[in-house]
Formats: structure tokens, sequence, C-alpha cells
């Protein structure tokens, strides 16, 4: 087949992803002695919609590996499934039917869980397009979803097993209320963003001195109606003799004592601090230690004020609580008891969900004790260490384990697991089980569901011991986990304590964290701004594999984020057309030998070449060090594969380039495959076909060579370089006979190759020509400049001069730092000691030019 000079996406990427399904080259082979296994779990996206740009990112870093195992030998298995995301698909579908103008209430719960069944599958069947267009290799016929039976029957499992442990527990606790959705959510469903609002400072007077008063300062004066106490620092001089002496509430006129605790920050506010237990949650932890007990919530569940707000001065019940702070601050000043109201800037924890302020309130929920459970993890842990990478968010993640709190796990919605539990009608006793109690019509069932992270906790092992195919448990504990650091808590860590706690393992062994894709502006994408990027739409224009390179090109092994840009996908499809432009070279009916012994110097060159890139780019990809490896890919193939050998051709006999080419190629595609599988495919299936897919080929291995020292080969070959670059710039054709000179004598063993591409040396240096100084590695040729006028001479005379002063530069300053000598090897020290000595004397020389020119 003749490829045409230009790559076209849409035509190599339309039927491979059917042809790789088909022939169920995503699935894992049969089983044996020989092979081992390598398994990763998809981060289940959530079926609220669609993939985006950070999908690609994650999934491609994923697909990459596991194509990369395959062709290793591997045993793989990619799988793949599906989020139910209770409280984000429940928002979404109840936003849905507004916008279709059906009230959310006329529907029965039933219906609107039938309802909302068919859309998340719609959505479902499009992630999968989406999934197909992206190339990912994943194992369709192993697919699971949070609300699979097998996955309702282990978390099930693990809900009673905690349960009958002690370790899951039912209790009228403060929780982060989300007013909007009507239920809790984790603390860390909780964003905290600076917020404009006023500190409003009262005055509380002493009971024991009722004409004195202490000032009490809070942004929140709805919440005084059910403060228990006042607080100070017992080092705080000024208040060390109210310890333990009463003052008067001054919005209800109740009597409140005053303790002191070290927590109390001296130099906020006052240092006097009031204590509301059923509205925060710092002030909760100090009731705690304090053993006080008799305090109620101020507000309700749809954000009113209740009952404990009528007092014998005014009434705000059943008001707004936002709506209600101007007026409780009105009555009070009224009376005579506001001191100052001031500006004032705080953080507001807002829902990541809604978007609405988060209210702390005192509510009936359950709980997952959390201190025993991480314990039995750190304990596994030591034994079988979790690999991070990077290393670094292995402390970010001990550093919040160890600051852990009771997880409240029970939230208030119709979309999800329903928690396995049951309440005696008549002795309220509750029944916990995976199956209803014997005499169910006593008991009442529990209507809230599970926090979607824990379902979503026990991923790694509800697709492999417990899947649904019954046959994956092989595949346990996870090879690979990636995802973006952003989740570790949500996410990372409940999988780890989990699986740990249920099956006595740990589930993962290397988690790969990454950063976001922002966009050009480096500015985080949000529809709000109007920045997000549809890898769908960049695939219509540059091809999926463009895309992939140029994510997996961008991605830092620090987990840093990556900054989208349009002109690198551009730079990627140009690489990409050059691999297609390269097939064209490739002679199908060459004997395909290569003996080192008769090689041109030339051909060794570019296998020692090789060689040496794959050594490179095995280092770097074992490392998951993706920048580092897809450059090495993008040095040897685009620099040395195509600029330098193929342009090098004619040199080399006919028959000898033909097999090499077709041996190097062939071993570029396989490597490259990873990265970039529809092309690779497509024009292995054309050119080479050795194996039904190039998936099926192994990994390559280094061509047999031989030690030998070839850099003047790659000084030859940077000369070639340096004269064609000279040809470009000035619009020389091939034609015309270009000249140098050099006292490199090793270079005049090249001479019949140099004429065969219209390049001669010159027998002398002639001091009357003048000449173009080009320094090739640790010497300098001189090419004869009868095609330059004599100003572009000066020009570059003088650029050369400067590089040659900053190498002298950097090379004294090596030379100079005291640790260079005493710790690098000796070797090391003379190459650099040398290499200043040729510096030197090549800017003596061209100086000597230059001032002769003059």
């Amino acid at each position: 087949m003749l490829y045409k000079n230009i790559y076209e996406s849409k035509l190599v990427e339309k039927e491979l992803y059917s042809f790789w399904l088909k022939n169920h080259l995503f699935d894992p082979i049969e089983k044996s002695k020989s092979t081992k296994n390598f398994s990763i779990v998809l981060p289940p996206p959530n079926v609220t919609g669609h993939l985006h740009i950070g999908h690609a990112l994650d999934f491609s870093i994923q697909d990459v590996i596991i194509r990369y195992k395959k062709l290793q030998g591997f045993r793989t298995i990619w799988i793949p499934g599906a989020d139910h995301a209770g409280i984000a698909t429940q928002t979404k579908f109840e936003k849905i039917l507004k916008e279709r103008k059906i009230p959310r209430h006329s529907l029965t719960d039933q219906e609107f869980l039938t309802q909302l069944n068919k859309w998340a599958l719609e959505q479902a069947d499009f992630i999968h397009s989406q999934e197909a267009k992206m190339g990912f290799a994943l194992s369709y016929k192993h697919e699971a979803f949070t609300l699979d039976k097998n996955i309702y029957d282990l978390i099930y499992k693990e809900f009673v097993a905690l349960y009958k442990d002690g370790l899951i527990y039912r209790a009228n606790k403060l929780v982060n209320w989300d007013i909007k959705l009507q239920t809790a959510i984790s603390d860390i469903e909780v964003e905290y963003k600076i917020t404009k609002s006023k500190m409003y400072y009262f005055k509380y007077f002493l009971q024991e001195s009722p004409d004195n008063f202490l000032i009490v300062a809070t942004t929140r004066p709805e919440t005084m109606f059910v403060d228990t106490n006042l607080f100070v620092n017992p080092d705080d001089k000024r208040y060390s003799k109210y310890i333990g002496k009463h003052v008067i509430n001054p919005i209800n006129g109740e009597v409140l004592q005053i303790l002191s605790d070290h927590y109390i920050d001296i130099n906020f506010g006052t240092g006097v601090m009031k204590c509301t237990p059923a509205h925060d949650f710092n002030d909760y932890a100090l009731a705690q230690k304090f053993n006080i007990k008799d305090y109620h919530s101020v507000i309700d569940n749809n954000g009113k004020l209740n009952k404990y707000a009528k007092t014998k001065y005014a009434d705000f019940s059943n008001i707004d609580r936002i709506v209600a702070r101007d007026a409780i601050v009105a009555d009070m000043s009224e009376r005579g008891l506001v001191y100052k109201t001031e500006e004032y800037e705080n953080n507001v924890g807002i829902s990541q969900r809604t978007g609405v302020v988060i209210e702390p309130l005192l509510s009936l929920q359950w709980f997952v004790k959390m201190k025993p459970i991480v314990k039995q993890y750190r304990l596994l842990n030591k034994k079988n260490p979790v690999n991070f990478f990077p290393n670094r968010f292995k402390k970010t993640l001990d550093m919040w384990l160890n600051n852990i709190q009771d997880w409240c796990i029970s939230r208030h919605l119709l979309y999800g697991h329903t928690i396995p539990a049951w309440y005696h009608k008549t002795t309220n006793e509750i029944y916990v089980g995976t199956t209803p109690p014997k005499n169910k019509s006593e008991y009442i069932k529990e209507t809230d569901v599970l926090d979607t992270w824990f379902s979503s906790g026990l991923w790694p092992l509800a697709l492999t011991k417990y899947a649904k195919t019954k046959n994956l448990g092989d595949f346990y504990p996870i090879d690979v986990l990636v995802t973006g650091h952003d989740i570790i808590y949500f996410w990372v860590a409940r999988m780890l304590f989990q699986c740990s706690y249920i099956d006595h393992s740990i589930p993962l062994k290397n988690v790969i964290l990454h950063g976001l894709v922002r966009d050009e502006n480096n500015q985080k994408m949000s529809k709000s701004l109007g920045n997000v990027v549809d890898p769908m739409n960049v695939i219509e224009e540059y091809g999926a594999d463009a895309l992939r390179l140029f994510l997996l090109s961008s991605c830092p092994s620090s987990g840093q984020d990556i900054k989208f840009s349009q002109q690198q996908i551009k730079y990627y499809w140009s690489f990409l057309n050059k691999i297609w432009n390269c097939a064209n070279l490739v002679d199908k009916n060459c004997n395909k030998k290569i003996v080192w012994e008769s090689l041109h110097p030339v051909s060794k060159w570019i296998i020692n070449k090789f060689n040496n890139f794959l050594k490179t780019f095995t280092k770097h990809f074992e490392k998951y060090n993706f920048i580092l490896a897809t450059k090495s890919i993008f040095d040897f193939v685009w620099n040395d594969f195509c600029n330098m050998y193929l342009e090098l051709k004619n040199v080399i006999p006919e028959s000898e380039k033909n097999n090499v080419i077709y041996a190097l190629y062939k071993n570029i595609l396989v490597v490259l495959h990873p990265f970039v599988p529809f092309i690779t495919e497509y024009i292995y299936q054309d050119v080479y076909r050795d194996k039904k897919s190039i998936m099926l080929e192994a990994f390559p291995k280094q061509i047999s060579s031989k030690n030998q020292d070839l850099k003047i080969v790659e000084s030859f070959m940077n000369i070639v370089s340096a004269i064609r670059s000279i040809r470009i710039k000035h619009g020389i054709k091939n034609v015309k006979k270009i000249s140098f000179y050099t006292n490199n004598k090793n270079i005049k063993l090249f001479s019949a190759d140099l004429d065969l591409l219209n390049i001669s040396i010159l027998a002398k240096h002639d001091t009357k020509q003048k000449y173009i100084a080009t320094v090739i590695g640790t010497f300098t040729i001189y090419i004869l400049n009868d095609f330059e006028d004599e100003n572009e001479q000066k020009i570059n005379n003088e650029k050369i001069l400067q590089q040659l002063q900053e190498e002298i530069t950097r090379s004294e300053n090596i030379l100079s730092n005291k640790n260079f000598i005493l710790k690098a090897p000796k070797e090391k020290v003379e190459i650099e000691k040398q290499k200043l000595v040729d510096y030197k004397n090549k800017y003596k020389e061209l100086l000597a030019i230059k001032n002769k020119n003059n």
C-alpha cells in the first residue's frame, strides 16, 4: 500500500476498535504456569455525564501500561465499570426532570428510580462509545456496576461484619448537613471558601457581678440560642479570675458557666469563646472533653430556626437562619447588648455537590469507627507496603490517617445501597443482617442509603475475588491503580482500609497519582468559565493517538497539573505523520537478515542507538515516568532514525538498508503501540502482519551487536546534519557540492560516503578563503563559505564564539566545584578537563579567524 503524505486519523481509527473487541484482544489469555498476571481496575466514572479531558488523561495512563505489559507477555486485564454515584446522579437527574417540567414529587419513589436507572444506562452506553474512540483496552466481558447484585452482597457482608465487630454504630452526632440535598455529607465533601462576612461583639454580663460584662465575638449570632458555656484560655491573665463564674446569655437570659481550655486562641477575637456544640465541630469536641451533655440544634434540616429561637425577648422561630441574623443583631442592639460590629473574612464550608453553605447539625446517622480499621490497615501495610508514584503522596495519606475521624456513612437519598438495618416497631431494637429479620412484619426497614464511597471502597475486591464472572481472584491484589491526587482521601484511602479489613490483605500494589488538566492559561477547567475541553472534539480534529501522545508526554511524574495545548497536539500529529510516511520506505520482500560484522558503520550506529534507546525507554517506563519515556521515543525515532539514518540511505548498500529499516521500523511500531494504538495497528497489519494483531507481538529486545567505539560515526552523522542545516538555511540545492576542512583525520574514513552526499573534505585550510566554523562534539569543522555574504558570516561566527564561551564558563564552574572533584569518578573529571582544553583551543582558533577577517 502506498501511504499518502498526509496521515488521516479518521480513516485509520475507523474500524480498529471493533477488530480488537471481536478478537477478544482485551480479555485475559488462558491461564498457564509460565505467565504472570497483571491487573488494573478502572476508576469507575460516574454515570452522571460524559468523559472529560481529565478522564482522557487518567484512562490513557492506564491503557499505555496495560498494553505495554501485554506486549511483555503478562496475562493482563483492565477491568472496567461505572459508579452509580448516589448524590451526584440523583441531583443531576432531578435537574433533568425540572428541565422536562416533571415535578419530582409527581413520581412515586419507584417510578423515580425506574426512570433514573433508564437514564443512567443511556449515559453508560455513551461513555462506552467515548472509551472506544480513545482506544481503551477494557475487558468489557468483566464490566461491573456498583449496583450489581454481587457488589450489593459484598457491601452488605462488610457492613454486617463491621457492625458485629462494634465498628459501625448509629448515633445522634454532629454532621455536615446539606440543606438543599437534605442529607448528611462527609467531611471531605465540604470545600472551604474565603467569604466576606461580619464579626459581631456581644456583652455577656456576669451573674456574680451584674455591672460587669465580658465581650464575646462571633460570626454566627443565630446559634447563640443554644450556647452551653463560655471558654477562656487558662494562661490568659485577663480572664483567669472569671474561670468557674457565670454569665447571662444576652440572647435568651440563660446562665452559662465559664470554663477554661488551652484550645482557646488568646489572640482571636477577645479571647473569650462561646461554646455551641450543636453547630460547630470544635465546640462539639470540647463538649465531649468536658462531658457536656445537654445541648440541642437551633437550626432544623431546612435551615430554619426552631423552637429554641423563641425567647422571652423575641420569637425568631421558623425564620431562615441567614435572614434571622440581621433581625437578631437589631434586637440585641436595641437592648444595648451589641458592643461593636466589624467587617470580617472567614472560611465557610460549602457543599461540593450543591454549592450551598453547609450547616453542622445534630442528626441521627450511621457511622464507622475509623481508628481501629486504620490500625489494621497499617499493620498489614508494614508487611506489604503500597508503592506510591510520586512517593510524596504516601506521607500525605499518612498525615490524613493520623487525624481521621469517624465516618458518617448514611445518606438521606433514594438512589444507592440501602443500609441493611431494620428497627423493631415496639422495642426500637436494631437488627442488622444480609437478609431481613425472620419476623419482618414487626420491623421497619431503614430507608437511608450508604455513602457512595463506601461501595467504591470495595472496588478492587468487587471486580476480582467477588466478581460476577467468578474467575478473577488470581488478579487480586491489583497491580496498578491510576487516579487523580484530588481523590486520595475520597477513594484511595477508603479502598486501602476497607479491603484490608474484610480480606486481611492490601488491595493495591502500586498507586499512580496525577494532577488535573488545566486550560491553556493554566486555569482550572469549569463549565462556569467556559474553558472545558471536550476530548471528542480534539479527536475529531487530530485523532485519538495525537491526543493520547500529548497527554502522556505532558504528564509529570511529580503528580503536578498539566496545561492543555492545542499547539502541542499539532506537534504530536506531525510526529505521527512522520511515522505514517516512513511506511513507504519498508520493503516487505527483503530477506530480513542482519549480520553485524558486514554492516556499514552507519547501520551499526543506528542499531547501537536503538539498543540504548530501548534501555533508556524501559528504565523510565518502569518508573512510570512518561515524560522521559516519550522523550526517549522522540529522540530516537524522529532524530536518529528518521532525520539521520533514513536521510543517509544512499550511502548504505540497498539490501542492508532494507533489512535494517524493516527490523527497526517494526520494533518502533511495537514500542509506540501502547501510546498510539490505532496508527501502529493499522500500519502493522498492512506492512508486517506476522501475527493477527500487533497486540500479540512481543516487546522488542536489543538487536544483537558487539561493543564497538562508534564515536567517529557519530561525528560523521553530526557533520552531515550540520551541512544539511546550512543547505536548508541558505536554500542550497543538493546538486551543489559543499566542502569543509577539519584536522580530525578519522573523518577521512568517510570520504566516499560524503562524496555520495555531494560533500567533500578539503585537503588544507586555505586562510585566504572564508569559512563557517561549526563545533562537532570535541572538534571543529570549517565549511567553505562561498554562498554567504560577509555580514552573515560575521553574525554566525559571533554566535559560535558565544556558544563556546558559554561552554567554557560551564566547564570552569564544574571543575571549580570541590564536591565534583572529590565525588565524581576520576574518568569523568579527566573528560571534563579535556573538554575545557578543547573548548578553549576552538575559541582561540575561531577568534583568530575573526580578527583576521576584521
